[in-house]
């Protein structure tokens, strides 16, 4: 027992120096092992807190260059490596915005034990907060329809329910909306149908905007396509009144000359074409130019097709001018002429014709155009005066009158 109690103590100095040195050993080991490291972690979310501060004077705030952060940290090798950016918590508090909308980011790790461990820098220890005034506005919600109904029919009316949509955020953004739409496919309908739709934003340009940076009331909109049958109509103007002494009408120009109506078919087969007689022309020396509501003018429960609203019509209004034509015994008809009888012209071979009418129409005009003639009919042996017939021709006006003289004979 003593023998093994000596041993124990023998060299015990030798002994303590030994075990010191291993622990120094140990540690040097184990500070090689687990050296400090540094790390950049990427996309640590930043919490916005305090944003009542902004908005609470009806004003509304943007990040517009992102909403995490990258952070540096440094620490020992075993818990740095460890770490993502799910372990860190950054805060920015709204309420100590500078003035020049810069926000401080405070960056801790969520667990306490990590933190005594590392040290943490932000790479940007700021962030710019666009600040804007807050608008509401109030929109129309249109409906937009895509494919084709089936042949023969088309949409009479679109109603959207509820057809108004109000949009709340911040002025730049709320004045890019130009239209609400929302869309409804209508492949193959020959029948009404109902949809649930989404509103979807637009720009000027048709851009779809992000719908998540506003606030908006109506999150679906039920919406009622009526459909039905269609027919072709051929359209027609006539003027009113009559233009200044001296002047005519010349012509009448419009577009289109036909549309496409749609309505029951009790309603279409009560009409063939659409008459447009009341565009006054009255005392008119030049041309008229106007355009005519086409829905003016059709009968009740029919609407026209597409996006034909109006028709464009020109009235060419003429001064009228006269011309002279010479009209010559042979070119006279002689109606009723009896095989017993002779005719003699006695008042001359030639005769002369003033007329008044538009110039395009009196340049193009020849004697036989007028058909000039005398009735003899019932008329026996002796000398008879007649005058000239001639054809009415629209837009001429005669202005003088031929008298022949006929000597009738008995044939010998």
């Amino acid at each position: 027992m003593v023998n093994v109690k000596n041993k124990i103590f023998e060299n015990i100095g030798l002994k303590f120096l030994a075990l010191i040195i291993a622990a120094v050993i140990w540690i040097v080991v184990a500070n090689i092992d687990d050296y400090k490291t540094t790390r950049q972690i990427s996309g640590v979310e930043i919490e916005f807190i305090n944003g009542e501060a902004i908005t609470d004077n009806n004003m509304v705030y943007e990040v517009p260059e992102g909403t995490t952060v990258d952070i540096i940290v440094k620490g020992r090798r075993k818990v740095v490596e460890g770490l993502s950016s799910m372990d860190f918590h950054a805060v920015a508090d709204l309420s100590k915005m500078s003035m020049t909308n810069a926000v401080t980011i405070v960056v801790s790790a969520n667990n306490s034990y990590v933190a005594r461990d590392i040290n943490i820098t932000c790479k940007e220890n700021t962030v710019n907060v666009a600040v804007e005034k807050k608008i509401e506005s109030q929109m129309a919600i249109n409906v937009r329809t895509s494919s084709e109904v089936a042949d023969g029919y088309a949409i009479r009316s679109k109603t959207p329910t509820p057809n108004l949509i109000t949009v709340t955020g911040a002025e730049s953004v709320i004045d890019m909306i130009s239209e609400v739409v929302v869309d409804v496919d209508v492949s193959g309908a020959s029948a009404d149908l109902t949809a649930n739709s989404e509103p979807i934003f637009l720009s000027k340009s048709g851009e779809v905007i992000d719908s998540a940076k506003f606030e908006y009331d109506v999150k679906t909109v039920d919406v009622t396509i009526e459909v039905a049958k269609t027919k072709d109509l051929a359209l027609k103007i006539k003027a009113a009144g009559e233009p200044k002494e001296g002047y005519a009408i010349a012509g009448i120009d419009y577009q289109p000359t036909s549309i496409t109506v749609v309505g029951d078919e009790s309603d279409l087969a009560k009409v063939d074409e659409i008459l447009i007689d009341d565009i006054d022309v009255t005392d008119l020396t030049k041309d008229l130019e106007t355009s005519v509501q086409i829905a003016d003018y059709l009968p009740n429960g029919i609407t026209v097709v597409g996006s034909t609203e109006e028709i464009m019509v020109k009235i060419m209004i003429e001064e009228l001018v006269e011309k002279n034509m010479i009209i010559t015994s042979d070119s006279i008809n002689i109606v009723g002429r009896n095989e017993e009888y002779s005719y003699e012209f006695l008042s001359g071979n030639s005769y002369s014709l003033k007329l008044k009418g538009l110039k395009d129409k009196l340049d193009n005009l020849i004697v036989t155009n007028l058909i000039p003639s005398i009735d003899v009919t019932d008329c026996g042996p002796g000398r008879h005066s007649f005058v000239v017939n001639m054809r009415e021709i629209a837009g001429v006006e005669y202005l003088d009158t031929i008298t022949v003289d006929i000597e009738i004979k008995q044939n010998e």
